[in-house]
């Protein structure tokens, strides 16, 4: 009799340590899970940045390829924003100055960015004999902090209040 009770005593005690053992793999999983989201929103973040990065190598390619352009201060204009009909049409003749160079590095630099980022916004500022300042602005996925350090002044007019709020900004200074 004695065994009998063992036998049954320990099959109960079997499926308390099956229950117990499903139990802590489901709060296992659920915390996977719950890394692979965090991993993936960090990754999106990551690749803006690298984005970012990659722009501003871009645009201070372009300033030391135009070294003339950026010594007159072409760059830090600004550029505009939409195509620069003389830029185009001296691309076709073979006979751009220094300043139609600029204008349209900066129109196809800004085209870039916007069309690669979210919110994706440029400025080239200071002098080629400090160097010039370029800034990438994106909107961060998911971002909660406000970047005091961006200047919300030099976006288009048409971007909402909130999303110049969430603006993240990258500066990089070019020495032409």
């Amino acid at each position: 009799m004695k065994t009998s009770r063992g036998r049954s005593r320990q099959r109960g005690v079997g499926m308390i340590e099956v229950l117990i053992s499903i139990t802590i793999s489901a709060f296992a999983l659920l915390g996977l899970a719950g890394l692979q989201v965090a991993a993936l929103r960090y990754q999106k973040v990551a690749n803006f940045r690298s984005l970012a990065s990659q722009y501003s190598g871009d645009i201070g390619d372009r300033i030391r390829a135009n070294a003339v352009g950026a010594n007159a201060g072409n760059y830090t204009a600004g550029g505009t924003y939409a195509a620069n009909a003389s830029a185009s049409a001296c691309a076709t003749a073979n006979a751009c100055l220094p300043s139609e160079i600029a204008a349209q590095d900066i129109y196809n630099w800004r085209l870039g960015i916007s069309s690669a980022m979210a919110g994706g916004w440029g400025t080239v500022s200071g002098t080629s004999a400090n160097g010039f300042i370029v800034t990438v602005y994106f909107n961060e996925p998911n971002n909660t902090v406000t970047d005091s350090s961006c200047d919300s002044t030099v976006f288009p007019t048409s971007m909402s209040a909130a999303d110049k709020a969430a603006m993240r900004c990258f500066l990089t200074v070019v020495s032409p």
